[in-house]
């Protein structure tokens, strides 16, 4: 395999025209945009592929962030989708119908977030559609396993998502001007965990049976069971900005291009709503620190494009499970990722090289190292009882997980999976690949969810095509234009736990996609056209041609207010009747907002196109949201409005005020001392839709020390420290410890 990369890359620099892609003549051109992509309630689940599991309402929207690049004549869009993943038929046509802005499915790459919180039901095979089935659930449409009675797309719901997705792609082209751009690193360990660690021991030669592995059995340890590395591709526009009276040149940040190894899995399929887990997070807070640090003007768009990598084994929902929690990953993979766009300061460039290519492949029964690939889709049987971050219905009810299971023994191009009878087909065996270099680095696409091992081989096998052209990194894109579920190593294939089972092409499908990638990226390195693509029709006769949503019911009738008065956490709620399915709310501008009172106005204070809000509604149209408000809400009086399709409601006012459900507790103190850390109440799974932290951070704590009083503050740190004589009682009082937003503890607390 080396040798013959080492070949290829050789026979393509002679070949080729050495001098880098536009490394030469005009200036890049960039531009960024967002579209709602949030269908109708009602979807089952995509990712968790349970009938039982369907969208209710709405959590955090569901989006699509785009970034456009041109520079020479070339132009490529990066995108990403909070969903399960992209169907390769609707790439396609979301490229044909942008052709007029020099678009096609061959410089748009698009890759899937995989929240498993968004509406399945829209893919252009039909295997991608269905859902297991509960006892509750059987004779629903969607219900059956697509392995044996395939179902279609919804057509309605495919021509929404199509018609958001290229409406984020064409703002940001509408968007374009003078830009520069560099790749900045960083790392997180930590956060994510190997889910299949077997299956990963398998790579170093461990035969282990499930549940019996460990990291520590890894010899590079935890840090090689999971990939770290945050990439980032920052963008930075030239614009002209009025600075003390007079025009002139600036940088504005307008955000980037992320890469991460993280299932989107954290918020499980008993909270039903949609939403977009970590990533919603992840992307929020991201935008809002480069927004409020840069002081970058309101007109202009800031994208965080995190779509995923290699996350098939990786995950942060293993031990973590709820909105609550999936705020928390994302706001630490915020951190990251505003680390890494820092780190790209110095590497930022106005002429980047800038280039792609583009083919498709298909699973042909080629011969590869050690044997052949499949040329028909097969499933085996761990799928049917899901992973480890939730079971199926089928686990539900026999309580056993087929991980592990698999025959005697086993040829290619299957191997030892254990397969239903007739269950081959229903996912396209024609998968696009794509390659792009931005300045030093190089983006590859694998379409679907290769495992930590893969990834990095992958990596490794594309460095090697490219060695000595300029290029210094490849980044890999996952569920990147299409899906066509798991890719593992040979080794990691034949453990057959849940992602081998989810390995549709057999034992070596990765290695084809590792040499085919390879060779394609060795093309764009060198200058070399990319490889004939395989003609395939990715559409599968999917047309776009679904009515849209309708403008939902033309009224609404307040129902159930909210209370006189809440503290900071506390929910408010709000109940209204109004159309089904959610078909009231608007598309691209908030449904309910909270509003403060200042002076003689309302203004704006939070939004359901945030955090914090939930909204959901029946089959009869009854609505009710409720509001997480924040620790740092002003206080005062506030309402919340409803601004429908086609009507608008608001609440009677209530007031908000500080939190007084604070708890004082004791911590560890040095002699002679005694310490308190202020808690904040922990988040309820389900139910609390935000991260708080375990203490404050900063405040104040007003100790009584004998009969004296004794104040300490605190700017940062989370511990509050006082010094104890012997033989005096130490308490603090209700309501006198204090967070740098105002709220309290509700109970005293006797340390000694």
């Amino acid at each position: 395999m080396r040798r013959a990369l080492l070949l290829t890359a050789l026979a393509l620099s002679v070949a080729a025209v050495c001098a880098p892609a536009s490394a030469s003549g005009a200036g890049l051109r960039a531009g960024v945009g967002k579209a709602d992509i949030t269908p109708q309630t009602g979807y089952y689940l995509g990712g968790w592929t349970r009938a039982d599991r369907t969208g209710q309402g709405q959590h955090t929207r569901l989006g699509s962030r785009a970034m456009v690049l041109e520079r020479d004549g070339r132009k490529v869009a990066l995108v990403q989708i909070d969903l399960f993943m992209i169907p390769g038929g609707m790439l396609k046509q979301i490229g044909d119908g942008l052709r007029s802005r020099g678009f096609s499915e061959q410089n748009i790459l698009v890759s899937a977030s995989h929240t498993h919180s968004g509406p399945g039901g829209y893919a252009n095979f039909p295997t991608l559609n269905t859902a297991a089935p509960s006892l509750e659930t059987a004779t629903d449409p969607f219900s059956f396993f697509g392995l044996l009675n395939p179902a279609p797309a919804d057509r309605q719901l495919y021509t929404f998502l199509l018609t958001q997705i290229s409406t984020a792609i064409e703002r940001a082209d509408a968007d374009l001007g003078p830009a520069e751009a560099g790749w900045g690193s960083s790392r997180l360990p930590g956060i994510t965990r190997n889910r299949s660690i077997e299956g990963h021991l398998a790579n170093h030669g461990l035969d282990l049976e499930y549940g019996k592995g460990s990291e520590s059995q890894d010899p590079g340890g935890y840090l090689h069971t999971i990939d770290p590395d945050v990439d980032v591709l920052r963008v930075d526009k030239i614009m002209r900005r009025r600075v003390r009276g007079k025009r002139r040149r600036m940088r504005v940040p307008v955000g980037g291009w992320s890469s991460f190894a993280n299932h989107g899995t954290v918020t499980k399929s008993t909270f039903e709503f949609y939403n977009a887990d970590h990533h919603a997070s992840a992307m929020r807070v991201f935008e809002d620190r480069i927004r409020s640090s840069a002081k970058v003007p309101r007109g202009q768009q800031i994208v965080n494009v995190y779509g995923t990598s290699n996350e098939g084994d990786q995950s942060a929902g293993l031990d973590r499970s709820g909105p609550a929690a999936s705020d928390y990953v994302g706001r630490v993979e915020a951190g990251a990722m505003l680390s890494a766009w820092r780190n790209a300061r110095t590497e930022m460039s106005r002429t980047p090289a800038l280039d792609l290519r583009w083919t498709r492949v298909c699973f042909c029964g080629q011969a590869v190292e050690k044997g052949k690939v499949a040329d028909e889709s097969q499933v085996g049987v761990p799928f049917l009882t899901g992973s480890e971050e939730e079971r199926g219905p089928l686990f539900d009810l026999t309580q056993e997980h087929f991980e592990g299971r698999r025959a005697p023994a086993g040829t290619d191009p299957h191997g030892r999976k254990i397969f239903p009878p007739g269950a081959g087909g229903g996912v396209p065996r024609g998968v696009p690949l794509m390659a792009v270099r931005v300045g030093k680095r190089m983006i590859v696409s694998l379409p679907g969810e290769g495992t930590k091992e893969v990834g990095a081989r992958i990596k490794a096998g594309a460095r090697l095509a490219i060695a000595g052209s300029g290029v210094e990194e490849v980044v890999l894109s996952g569920l990147a234009n299409e899906f066509v579920l798991y890719f593992t190593t040979p080794e990691e294939y034949e453990k057959q736990h849940y992602e081998g089972g989810n390995t549709h092409f057999g034992r070596l499908s990765s290695v084809l996609m590792r040499n085919e990638i390879a060779q394609l990226a060795a093309t764009l390195a060198y200058g070399a056209p990319a490889p004939a693509p395989y003609p395939f029709d990715a559409t599968n006769g999917v047309v776009p041609d679904g009515a849209p949503y309708s403008s939902g019911a033309p009224g609404g009738t307040a129902l159930q207010q909210p209370a006189a008065a809440y503290g900071r956490l506390q929910h408010a709620t709000f109940s209204w009747q109004g159309g089904p399915k959610g078909l009231d709310r608007p598309v691209d501008r908030a449904f309910v907002t909270a509003q403060r009172r200042r002076g003689r106005r309302w203004v704006r204070a939070d939004s359901d196109l945030g955090l914090a809000m939930l909204w959901t509604v029946n089959d009869d149209g009854l609505h009710t949201v409720k509001w997480e408000i924040p620790l740092a809400s002003k206080p005062g009086r506030y309402r919340l409005v409803v601004t429908a399709k086609r009507y608008r409601l608001a609440s009677r006012p209530f007031s908000v005020g500080v939190s007084r459900a604070l708890r004082m507790v004791t911590v560890p103190a040095e002699s002679g001392r005694v310490a308190v850390g202020l808690e904040y109440p922990g988040a309820r799974r389900d139910i609390d839709l935000t991260h708080r932290p375990q203490y404050s951070r900063g405040g104040v704590v007003r100790f009584r020390v004998g009969g004296r009083n004794v104040t300490v503050r605190l700017r940062r740190g989370r511990f509050f420290s006082v010094r104890a004589p012997a033989g005096r009682t130490v308490t603090v009082p209700a309501g006198q410890g204090q967070d740098r937003f105002g709220n309290r503890n509700g109970a005293a607390l006797t340390l000694r």
